[in-house]
């Protein structure tokens, strides 16, 4: 890219909440556009957006700059009795220069979050003087410390407080931050700026604190503060920029708004060339796992896996051996061998303790290792589940574990994990709530002062759909299209809310995401404290993935609660211990009850589409079960593939294959393609690809970029044709993979999931008065599913008596075989 004209080095994304308005894609387009080399992300208070804003600028070809735009507090960040925000801190643009300056600046932030916070999270010179290596400091807006001072008249205080910046910073290191934003203020501070920069030859950087992308979005911005403040915009005391000036400018304008002050245009370019922040996104820094004396991580694993294949294979196979073998080996050679036992180690504890334990969740369910150490509880070599739709040696990324755990005791198992690595080295994870259609138009119609109700019809226009967004509503709904284009008012509030739409509104503690790392979280990412004074980290869970964290879904699972609960009852009641892992699966009683629809209660198959479906198909095999979870999804039945499943499970319609071969992998799903490791058995079978090159092509084909799927296609008949299928044989098969790629499902989750629906039908079938018990005790608080339950129960003969006032206990109990009180 040729040479820059200027570099805007103080600029605010979408991730300063509700105030900045820049998305990163469009930003780095129009930064392209100007023939701009290099660009910085300076966001309040916080690192959100900087890996995804560097991964993004590299990809464009421009550089990133990294930095923040910190609150610095007046005194001590301890300090916290100031009487009001204006007061509790100044604002300051810092920039890394190199990775020393990165990892400071991740410290600052995190100091700032963590031990700061007041109204704001704040730094304080102290920290400063300690994290300033490697960084590059700018005087900031009108609210930094220096501009108060000048607004305020205090030129002396300003002198000697710039003089303190620099050497903090050191020589070189310090800015001062002239703006053109049309404020009279402004006028002031610049006066002072440039006098401060004579008297102590500290140079003058231009800037123009950018909030959004062009001038006219200053109006829709202007709608964003209000929503951040809770305010209107006819409010007079409302926070407000008094300016449309605070946009991303071209070069071009920006010298000549600082025609007279070219040293401050130029010094944009310099710092720009002296920040080279390189980050390397190929390490993984997993938790240390500490083996036994005298053992290897990896001598480990295998006696774990082997000690497993004894108990569950005891007269294992030569080839259940020789997979063993292959996974133990790509394991290893992926580096993941401390993951593996991480993993098993918590859920060796939970199990240790009772707390129940998911089947499995994911692809995890595919690999042999995973079922012998008691990862997952699905026989992989039982329902045909590959290991390489988990772990791909061909495809780089660490392998993705998500456990369910028992809803009410999942917290145990988080806190075992940090007593283990460690409280700083263990942490939650950040996620962001976007501001979706219905929501945005609601919130700007607030803010417009638009009569309730009148907001409330238009916010019903849009459909609810997840990912549906205000521009498919104007393109498909005709009385909203007429609304917006005749009604003035309604086209400024739909044109305001389509520029904010999905924005980030609010940062949050994700529901399930926990990171475990070797060393303190700060080392790798700045932390954040929720409102809840909950610590997460700084970044998200997908930027996580990025720098090589460890990340795993503890998720709670109310359904494990209600079976952990139902083996309970029936033990008292009974004096049966049930042996949920390995129970019969050829119950013919739950598949009477799957079939007669009557569901309620049942994991995944209680809703009425489900319900119905369930009485159509008449499973009789777990394995219709695993397909009736993978089928029942928008895609499969708006396409009619579920429908054709059902003609051939009844005979209705004849069952062919294109190819004998096709047979073995198909039969079970009457010749439709249901399941992602089905694509991936096909290529493999047809074309002689390993599994780790079929995955490759299952998920390039589901990417469905033409040039690519050509390639794949072309790989694939040279490969059925060296196994003498015929080149037009061929093509149909991988017309009919294309087809179906964009339909199957991972066949691994699947397969967990039906287990958990199948346990849950199981009790139900045979014990159900304990686990209509049990399924009232789990929802004790929540009065409509009581109801349903309620009712449920009576339908099947079970009587719900009221509570005996005498019992201080709020659960459920059994009475005898047809009562519960």
């Amino acid at each position: 890219m040729p040479h820059s004209e200027f570099i805007h080095l103080h600029l605010h994304t979408q991730y300063s909440l509700l105030d900045g308005a820049c998305r990163i894609p469009q930003l780095l387009e129009r930064a392209k556009q100007y023939k701009m080399n290099s660009l910085a992300i300076t966001d309040h208070g916080n690192m959100f957006g900087a890996i995804d804003f560097y991964k993004e600028a590299q990809k464009a070809g421009i550089k990133p700059i990294i930095g923040c735009e910190v609150y610095i507090a007046p005194g001590s960040r301890l300090d916290k009795t100031s009487s009001s925000i204006v007061d509790a801190s100044y604002h300051l643009i810092l920039l890394a220069r190199d990775e020393t300056g990165y990892q400071n600046l991740i410290k600052l932030v995190s100091i700032a979050n963590l031990e700061g916070f007041y109204y704001r999270p704040r730094i304080d010179k102290e920290v400063l003087s300690q994290y300033q290596k490697g960084l590059i400091a700018l005087s900031a807006c009108l609210k930094g410390e220096i501009p108060v001072l000048l607004q305020q008249r205090r030129f002396n205080d300003a002198l000697k407080t710039a003089d303190t910046y620099l050497n903090i910073m050191g020589k070189g290191n310090f800015y001062l931050e002239i703006q053109e934003n049309l404020i009279p203020e402004q006028k002031t501070v610049n006066d002072g700026l440039i006098k401060i920069s004579k008297e102590l030859n500290i140079p003058l950087v231009a800037t123009n604190d950018v909030h959004y992308l062009s001038k006219q979005d200053a109006v829709s911005h202007e709608a964003l503060l209000c929503i951040q403040t809770q305010t209107t915009l006819d409010d007079p005391n409302r926070m407000r920029f008094q300016t449309d000036e605070f946009y991303f400018k071209s070069p071009q304008e920006m010298r000549e708004v600082f025609k007279d002050f070219p040293d401050a245009i130029n010094n944009t370019i310099e710092v720009a060339g002296r920040c080279n922040l390189e980050l390397d996104f190929s390490k993984i820094h997993l938790p240390r796992f500490e083996p036994p004396v005298g053992k290897t991580k990896e001598d480990y694993l295998k006696e774990l896996s082997e000690i497993g294949l004894k108990e569950k294979f005891p007269q294992a196979s030569p080839a259940i051996k020789e997979r063993l073998e292959h996974e133990l080996k790509v394991i290893k050679d992926m580096g993941f061998v401390s993951y593996f036992l991480i993993v098993w180690d918590f859920i060796h504890h939970a199990k240790s303790n009772n707390i129940p334990v998911g089947p499995g969740r994911g692809s995890a369910a595919g690999s042999l290792v995973s079922y012998l150490l008691g990862i997952t509880s699905i026989n992989p070599l039982k329902y045909g589940l590959l290991f390489e739709r988990f772990l791909n040696p061909q495809r780089l990324g660490l392998p993705d574990i998500d456990i369910d755990f028992c809803y009410e005791r999942r917290g145990e198992v988080i806190d075992y994990v940090t007593q283990k690595y460690g409280k700083g080295n263990v942490a939650q994870i950040v996620t962001f709530g976007t501001m979706q259609a219905r929501a945005v138009v609601r919130d700007v119609g607030r803010v417009m002062g638009i009569a309730y109700a009148d907001v409330d019809r238009i916010a019903k226009m849009i459909p609810p759909d997840p990912g549906y967004t205000l521009k498919d509503a104007l393109e498909s709904e005709t009385e909203l299209k007429n609304l917006y284009k005749t009604d003035p008012q309604i086209t400024k509030l739909l044109n305001t809310a389509l520029t904010l739409e999905g924005l980030n509104r609010h940062a949050s503690t994700h529901a399930a995401g926990v990171v475990i790392a070797d060393k303190p979280l700060d080392n790798y990412m700045p932390l954040f404290e929720t409102q809840n004074g909950q610590m997460t980290t700084g970044y998200s869970m997908s930027v996580l993935e990025k720098i090589g964290l460890l990340k795993v879904d503890f998720l709670g699972l109310r359904t494990l609660t209600v079976i952990d609960e139902t083996k309970k009852i029936i033990k008292k009641t009974k004096g049966l211990d049930i042996d949920i892992d390995n129970m019969p699966l050829e119950d013919s009683n739950t598949y009477k009850l799957l079939t007669s629809g009557q569901t309620i209660g049942i994991f995944q198959v209680e809703s009425s589409g489900m319900r119905d479906l369930l009485k159509k198909l008449e499973p009789d095999r777990f394995e219709d079960l695993i397909a009736l979870l993978a089928l029942y999804r928008p895609g499969p039945i708006g396409s009619g593939m579920l429908d054709d499943f059902m003609q051939r499970r009844h005979g209705r319609v004849p069952i062919k294959y294109p190819h004998s071969k096709l047979e073995k992998i198909l039969k079970e799903t009457y010749g439709i393609i249901v399941y992602q490791e089905q694509i991936m058995q096909i290529v493999s079978e047809l074309a002689g690809f390993t599994l780790a090159q079929a995955d490759l092509l299952r998920r390039a084909i589901a990417k469905k970029i033409p040039e690519v799927m050509e390639q794949q296609r072309k790989g694939f008949i040279l490969g059925c044709i060296k196994n003498d299928v015929s080149e037009s044989v061929a093509n149909k098969i991988f017309d009919l993979i294309e087809y179906f790629s964009g339909y199957g499902f991972n066949k691994s989750h699947s397969a967990a999931y039906a287990m958990i629906s199948y346990r849950t039908a199981y009790l139900k079938a045979n014990f159900p008065v304990e686990f209509m018990c049990a399924l009232l005790t789990s929802e004790r608080d929540n009065t409509d599913k009581i109801v349903e339950y309620v009712n449920e129960a009576e339908r099947m003969g079970i009587k719900v008596l009221p509570p005996d006032i005498n019992e201080s206990d709020a659960l459920f109990k059994v009475v005898d075989d047809k009562t519960i009180r």
